[in-house]
């Protein structure tokens, strides 16, 4: 079967080396695959294996000569500003430098002291353990998922119909990802014909029973 990718970037994380997997679109998948995973494997359009892994690399080198966040009160304010798609793409890749090495297992920054990577079955996305809650949307979780280009955070429960309701969100249009609800916040240029559209986003993932992704994508547009 041959699949053609939905524009869902935000739902691939960075792969270790090794765990790749996945291949350029279009994208030949061997069924049976629930719409989930469908989605995860297709999301990432962004040519090759090879641009996955700069994925986490890009931030770190965008903004390499970005100052430490103070302390924790920063990294959480700016936290909640990348999840509720009140940051630009310079922000959020600010964020995501920091966060690189959490991903890698390296030490972080001080300010992120006590953040942890989870051991998660679903090779697609990061999830991350914060030291203390995060409140997103009236909804405290100690923990978020990086996923392409999209930072989320990963409440208990569902709250897809309501979160969607109070954000204004509607289902995607894109094939076999109905599911997931989105809303457009704004296109943000970057300079040589390059454009960022941030996206909100809510979502659950069958990899992850009980729980709900709401968050923010923030993608490149060449």
């Amino acid at each position: 079967m041959t699949l053609k990718c939905p524009d869902m970037s935000a739902w691939i994380a960075p792969i270790k080396a090794g765990e790749w997997g996945i291949s350029p679109r279009p994208l030949v998948i061997n069924p049976p695959l629930d719409k989930d995973f469908a989605m995860n494997r297709c999301s990432l359009r962004f040519v090759s294996a090879a641009v996955l892994a700069t994925v986490f690399a890009l931030p770190l080198a965008a903004a390499a000569e970005d100052e430490n966040y103070r302390d924790a009160a920063e990294v959480q304010a700016a936290l909640v500003k990348v999840l509720t798609c009140q940051a630009d793409r310079a922000e959020y890749e600010r964020l995501g430098s920091a966060l690189t090495p959490i991903y890698y297992e390296k030490p972080a920054q001080p300010a992120l002291a006590g953040w942890s990577l989870v051991k998660d079955e679903n090779s697609f996305v990061a999830v991350m353990n914060l030291p203390k809650p995060v409140t997103v949307y009236g909804h405290p979780t100690k923990q978020v998922m990086m996923a392409g280009q999209g930072l989320l955070a990963v409440l208990d429960g569902d709250h897809v119909d309501a979160l969607s309701t109070e954000l204004k969100l509607t289902p995607s249009t894109e094939p076999l990802a109905q599911h997931i609800r989105t809303r457009t916040v704004k296109v943000q240029p970057i300079g040589d014909g390059i454009e960022a559209t941030i996206v909100q986003t809510v979502s659950t993932i069958t990899t992850h029973p009980g729980k709900t992704m709401v968050g923010c994508e923030y993608r490149m547009n060449y």
